[in-house]
């Protein structure tokens, strides 16, 4: 497009251009922000990655290019199969009971009752609270003889091993850090739920729908699209799972409830194997990009009305 002024003509603007100039503003705003990924992003896992080729000695600051060695030595090892495993039943299992407790909480709480507001500021709380200190508190709580064998032995249950068995420690860590973050997930459920059309409700419940029926086909595909956000920020957010593990149990005993986050702490700063654990944290970093890719091709399958 060319416009003539007086007899001289301007060159036609691009599309390209005109999108730059009418967005430039934005670009601004978000320029910080794409410097700090840049720098804290892109560089440091392109230095971790170079690392994971490399043997260094953290005494000396020898390094040496191995290639592929740490990675290969990782997957040949016992350890490394038995903290993938662990990593895949927490991933597994907290991001599912997550979203099961968040949104079944949530729908209690989108009642219109007296007091529903303590109730929702009360399931908020532990998410205000530092991780430390939630698994400094609950180690109290689970050590041997502590609060909850005391509870339980009226049960007539004695010497259960919340922390020292693999999968029953494992589920307390699962329970543990569900308890500290699912109200930030109730939360967003909760905001999903009162966006639901009353109308829609009201016009089932008038063709004979019972609750689930109304639930399953009228509550579900509209809060949908919060579901899969919810499920997909917590698969994401359990694979970084680390203080919890590190008060409740260092890891152990031996290996049992170790996961990968916190075998490249392991790996890094009390075996000062540098190279295998950055070799770790790629194999994390692809892991994640792969389960993440993998949930959002398929969010036309699981999100309503999902056609981009």
């Amino acid at each position: 497009m060319s416009s003539d002024t007086g007899g001289v003509k301007t060159p036609p603007v691009s599309a390209t251009r005109r999108f730059f100039r009418a967005n430039a503003f934005g670009y601004a705003l978000i320029t910080p922000q794409l410097l700090g990924f840049a720098v804290f992003g892109l560089l440091t896992t392109g230095q971790s990655v170079w690392l994971s080729l490399n043997s260094i000695n953290a005494l000396s600051g020898a390094t040496e290019f191995v290639g592929l060695k740490n990675y290969a030595t990782l997957l040949a090892g016992e350890r490394f199969s038995l903290v993938f495993a662990n990593t895949i039943y927490f991933v597994v299992a907290y991001s599912v009971l997550n979203i099961v407790v968040a949104m079944g909480i949530a729908l209690l709480l989108n009642n219109r009752l007296r007091g529903v507001n303590v109730f929702r500021a009360a399931v908020f709380i532990p998410a205000l609270v530092t991780m430390v200190a939630w698994a400094l508190v609950s180690r109290f709580i689970l050590q041997p003889d502590g609060l909850l064998d005391f509870l339980v032995s009226f049960g007539g249950v004695e010497d259960t091993p919340w922390l020292r068995s693999r999968w029953v420690t494992l589920t307390v860590i699962i329970v543990v850090q569900l308890t500290k973050n699912v109200g930030i997930n109730v939360l967003l459920c909760l905001a999903g739920l009162q966006s639901v059309d009353r109308e829609l409700l009201e016009a089932a419940e008038t063709d004979g729908a019972g609750w689930w029926a109304r639930f399953r086909h009228v509550v579900i595909p509209q809060v949908s699209p919060t579901l899969f956000m919810v499920f997909l920020l917590t698969v994401v957010g359990s694979f970084k799972v680390f203080e919890v593990i590190l008060i409740l149990t260092d890891g152990g005993p031996g290996y049992e409830t170790n996961v990968l986050s916190f075998m490249i702490y392991d790996e890094a700063f009390r075996r000062h194997d540098f190279g295998e654990a950055s070799a770790l944290a790629v194999i994390l970093l692809l892991m994640i990009i792969i389960v993440s890719s993998l949930l959002w091709s398929l969010r036309k399958k699981l999100v309503y009305a999902e056609n981009d």
